[in-house]
């Protein structure tokens, strides 16, 4: 299996041309990116014709330790009373997010 990467920490973690070689080499399955160097993503971006890319107009937030522990507890109880049918906050590749 080929891997997901989402982005949502610094613009300038990646360059566009790595990512575009990630996904062209098969190493990336689908890149999520929030946050681009630079901010906007230009128009003239190849990024933006991709299918196996999804670009939000950096909406990440920040999230505490005690949130993050409190959905992860409610999913897994989700998962030992239901399976994965019962979670929430699944990834939806229709949707996009």
């Amino acid at each position: 299996r080929r891997a997901v990467l989402i982005n949502v920490g610094r613009g300038d973690l990646l360059s566009e041309e790595t990512i575009l070689k990630a996904l062209e080499q098969g190493w990336l399955r689908h890149y999520v990116g929030d946050v681009f160097a630079p901010e906007p993503l230009p128009a003239a971006s190849r990024l933006w014709a991709r299918e196996d890319v999804t670009i939000t107009p950096h909406v990440s937030a920040v999230s505490q330790p005690e949130d993050a522990a409190i959905a992860f507890e409610d999913n897994l109880r989700r998962y030992e009373e239901g399976g994965t049918s019962a979670l929430k906050h699944i990834f939806g590749w229709e949707r996009g997010y």
